[in-house]
């Protein structure tokens, strides 16, 4: 794992004021995420960073919002145009996939800037008007025509949204530079993560790897300067992952956010810093602390404690911040390796739940319960699991229906 992050020069964490692509307008082929349908300009959309909240774009809709269906109409038409009349699977995949390089040869044929092309050529031979005219000379923004994903060293991972502006988004890291692509939906957000790490490493589920996370609740904090919007910046090795809202101290210097971040797929790191910065100046820290990860990671449940903050000024109350935080490495197997344990479980179910359920604590039922569902969800046999459960509990309270369902 520690070869697989190993690369300096690329920042892990997309910068506050990196652009957001419209992952709807890119397709996967053959192993290169390719931008169709629009041109970069629309493609990319810069927002306003206002924290965990989510920023309202101008003009522009957001990263990862439903394309533009003159765009659509006019790719589908370009696409469908001259293949009216073949109507198999494969081939509409072949055209489509055809289409695609024929879109990027001729972008990599033109050798001109945008600057000096009043319009664009789409493949059914429309001209349109360019949408940023000779402004785009202006805007030197990093090209996403076309990302290799075949090379060593690439990363695909969750981006939190209070660094990027948008909810649901991805990072992808490459050793020529890092990119951040925004979903419609969580659901959409991890199918592309999922697809794309599969594209990089076909044989994922037969390597051993380790899998980093962070869980971590920002309460609260105390005995800050009244009156002073703050917020808390989460940095791992000194790069920024996520970022509380930026809230107003009381006249008491006390100040509640209560937000939980679930940072997954994280590089290998030993340290977590929480630091509180201004929110007129970001980058002046108001107080901080360090906190190793290996603390996080020794409890087997969520540790959760005041931090004293040290910082300049040296007041005569130290500021301090309530968090509670778990810090998980997971070894991962070979999918060979849990093929006993998967058959274990969805033939004797029944069995393990009655033997696990009166000897283990309740604080330990609900993640249990979670990987459970889990696995029986992979063997099609989650829908029996629940019910097998309901039925054994009318079961065992049999006459006193008032009981029933009292348990989790």
């Amino acid at each position: 794992p520690a070869n697989t992050h190993g690369m300096s020069s690329i920042p892990l964490a997309p910068a506050p004021d990196a652009p957001v692509w419209d992952v709807s307008n890119f397709s996967l082929v053959d192993g290169h995420l390719i931008l169709v349908g629009r041109d970069e300009e629309a493609s990319c959309r810069s927002r306003n960073q206002t924290g965990s909240s989510i920023s309202e774009s101008t003009n522009l809709h957001p990263a990862g919002g439903r394309r533009d269906p003159a765009a659509d109409e006019r790719s589908t038409r370009g696409a469908g145009r001259s293949n009216e009349s073949e109507t198999s699977p494969t081939s509409q995949f072949t055209n489509v996939k055809g289409l695609l390089w024929k879109r990027l040869r001729e972008r990599k044929g033109r050798g001109i800037p945008k600057a000096e092309a009043s319009a664009v050529t789409v493949p059914n031979g429309e001209r349109v008007p360019s949408q940023n005219g000779s402004r785009e000379s202006l805007l030197q923004l990093p090209s996403v025509a076309e990302l290799d994903l075949t090379g060593d060293n690439v990363i695909i991972r969750p981006v939190h949204g209070s660094i990027v502006g948008e909810k649901f988004c991805f990072q992808i890291i490459t050793s020529e530079g890092s990119r951040s692509f925004g979903c419609m939906s969580l659901a959409e957000r991890d199918r592309w993560i999922e697809n794309l790490r599969r594209t990089v490493q076909p044989n994922k589920d037969n390597c051993e790897r380790m899998e980093l996370a962070l869980s971590l609740w920002v309460y609260e904090a105390r005995d800050l300067p009244p009156r002073r919007r703050l917020r808390c910046h989460l940095h791992l090795d000194g790069t920024l992952f996520a970022r509380t809202t930026a809230k107003e101290a009381g006249p008491d210097g006390e100040l509640f956010w209560g937000e939980l971040f679930q940072l997954a797929a994280l590089p290998p790191a030993r340290a977590l810093t929480l630091a509180l910065c201004r929110d007129d100046h970001p980058g002046q820290t108001v107080a901080s602390i360090t906190v190793p990860l290996a603390e996080l990671a020794a409890a087997r449940q969520p540790l959760e404690r005041w931090y004293p903050l040290s910082g300049p000024g040296g007041g005569e109350r130290v500021p301090s911040v309530r968090v509670r935080g778990r810090y998980r490495e997971v070894r991962v197997l070979p999918i060979v390796r849990y093929k006993e344990l998967a058959e274990f479980i969805t033939f004797h179910y029944r069995e393990l739940c009655a033997c696990l359920e009166p000897t283990i604590a309740v604080r330990h039922k609900e993640e249990l319960a979670g990987a459970l569902v889990r696995v029986l969800q992979s063997t099609g046999k989650a829908k029996s699991f629940l019910i097998d459960l309901g039925v054994a509990e009318l079961d065992r309270f049999d006459d006193r229906e008032a009981l029933i369902f009292r348990e989790n």
